[in-house]
């Protein structure tokens, strides 16, 4: 058993199952065979079968409060937020101390727009673990959700008084203040952010109503009816490949480039890419003369502030007459910027600012759209649906 966590722990799931299973071959209902079998098999994506057999080893070992915390994870990621709750309480009543079932319960609540109990969950998280990087991070924007910048920003102080090379605590601190604003998200803090999210980042934007990939999709569907496999095609910042499946029927050749190696591990099992990179946007784009036909970003370019630089590639990078469609996050702020950096550290962007950015570069053909993005602390995210088009005949000649 203990051969078979550890492998498990170092992401070795094919060897790992194997031995599970044999220990369960040779002794039948055994509770921590068929409890972590469970815990891997909802790695592996097959929550059903994972739901069965840690419920049976919970009904033969019930006060092992760290098992009802992996049943509410299981069950928050089918979207049983209910249910979920239920486990995370239970494994708070068996032992009140558990930090990860308080992060977690924190998590669940912020998500469903209960916000103030999420703060007292990660207030408790910090009590116990005072380093824990995404209490620190989730607690600060939370009071900011709430309007509590000041004690948010107090929270970014002191985690930079711990860690003054942290760029998330950095950046968060600027969103707070206002102080030395960055003009993106710079590369170090896009891996940490999302390097140790990518084993559960498709889990969570379906639990979040996640709808770029898909309306990015249905732009290039209007756009190159009927698909005919043809297109030279880039995805920037693909992430974990969830634009793939939409591009893939289009496209003679595919890459995706993304800041993130996490992500692009996830991505690479899709079999939707001819080519996954690990590049900055700007700098990439910068070295692909007119390579593409089709250039999209659905839910990167949040990351960044300026936006004439990235576009200005784009341009570059496209052959005459290509296409770039992208999402940004919407800014209806009455303080009269053009760009905004939010307490959660994405930046949105007036649709004025786009438009003259874009033209400024020199695409032409705008297509700009309201379009809700996802959802957030249970309140949904306006977004911007931008798609433009590189003129066939330079205007110059």
């Amino acid at each position: 058993m203990a051969t078979a966590m550890n492998l498990h722990r170092e992401g070795q799931l094919d060897v790992a199952e194997k031995i599970y299973r044999r220990i369960l071959e040779a002794v039948p209902g055994y509770p921590d065979g068929m409890h972590f079998l469970g815990v891997l098999l909802h790695q592996r994506g097959r929550p059903d079968e994972a739901l069965e057999l840690i419920r049976n080893s919970i009904s033969m070992a019930p006060a092992t409060a760290d098992w009802h915390n992996n049943l509410g994870n299981v069950l928050f990621e089918q979207g049983e937020a209910e249910d979920a709750c239920a486990a995370y309480r239970r494994a708070l009543e068996l032992d009140g101390d558990l930090a990860s079932a308080h992060l977690n319960m924190a998590n669940l609540l912020f998500r469903s727009g209960e916000v103030l109990r999420a703060v007292e969950h990660y207030n408790h998280v910090l009590r116990l673990t005072p380093d824990n990087y995404n209490a620190r991070r989730m607690v600060g924007i939370s009071l900011s959700t709430l309007g509590h910048t000041e004690a948010a920003a107090e929270i970014y102080r002191r985690w930079m008084e711990d860690e003054p090379d942290n760029p998330v605590a950095r950046h968060l601190y600027a969103a707070c203040t206002g102080q030395d604003l960055p003009e993106r998200a710079e590369d170090r803090l896009v891996e940490q952010l999302f390097d140790p999210f990518a084993e559960y980042f498709d889990e969570k934007l379906e639990r979040l109503d996640y709808k770029a990939p898909q309306l990015v999709g249905e732009i290039v569907a209007r756009a190159f009816e009927p698909p005919d496999g043809t297109l030279e095609c880039l995805d920037a910042g693909c992430g974990t490949g969830l634009c793939g499946a939409f591009l893939r029927p289009y496209c003679r050749h595919l890459t995706g480039v993304d800041l993130s190696s996490g992500m692009l591990e996830k991505a690479r099992p899709r079999d939707c890419y001819d080519e996954l990179v690990k590049a900055e946007l700007t700098r990439f784009l910068s070295a692909c003369d007119e390579q593409f036909d089709l250039i999209v970003s659905a839910d990167t370019l949040v990351y960044f502030g300026r936006l004439d630089e990235v576009f200005a590639a784009s341009y570059s990078a496209l052959r005459p007459g290509g296409l770039l469609v992208f999402t940004l996050e919407e800014s209806t702020a009455d303080d009269g910027g053009d760009i905004r950096l939010n307490h959660h550290g994405r930046y949105s962007h007036r649709k004025d600012y786009v438009l003259t950015t874009l033209h400024a570069v020199g695409f032409a053909e705008t297509d700009l759209q309201p379009a809700v993005l996802r959802t957030e602390a249970g309140a949904p995210v306006a977004g911007l649906l931008v798609s433009v088009r590189r003129p066939a005949i330079s205007l110059a000649s």
